[in-house]
C-alpha cells in the first residue's frame, strides 16, 4: 500500500511539472489556458499542444465579431447565429 502512495505521489508530481517548470522558450511543456481553450477540439491539443517544446510562439486564428452594443468581441468560437469574421494573429 505504501508503494502505490508513493507512486501516486510522483505521478501528481510530474504531471504538475509539466505544467509549471518552463523550459528552454520559458514556457511549461503543458499550458491550461490551451486546454480549456481547446477541450472540446481533441485535435487542437494534439497539434499545437506542445509549442512549449519548439519555443517558437505560432500564428492563431480567431474570430471576431460584434456584439448587441457594437463592441468587437474576439473568441476562438463565434456564438451560432452571428456573422464573425476569421482573423490570423500573428506572434510578435
Amino acid at each position: 500500500m505504501r508503494y502505490f502512495l508513493i507512486l501516486i505521489v510522483l505521478v501528481v508530481a510530474v504531471g504538475a511539472a509539466l505544467f509549471t517548470v518552463p523550459l528552454e522558450g520559458g514556457k511549461p511543456l503543458l499550458d491550461w489556458r490551451h486546454i480549456e481553450r481547446n477541450w472540446q477540439q481533441p485535435e487542437k491539443l494534439i497539434d499545437d499542444g506542445f509549442d512549449g517544446l519548439t519555443g517558437k510562439p505560432q500564428e492563431t486564428t480567431v474570430f471576431r465579431w460584434r456584439d448587441t452594443r457594437g463592441n468587437w468581441q474576439y473568441g476562438q468560437t463565434p456564438p451560432p447565429g452571428v456573422d464573425a469574421e476569421e482573423t490570423t494573429v500573428k506572434p510578435r
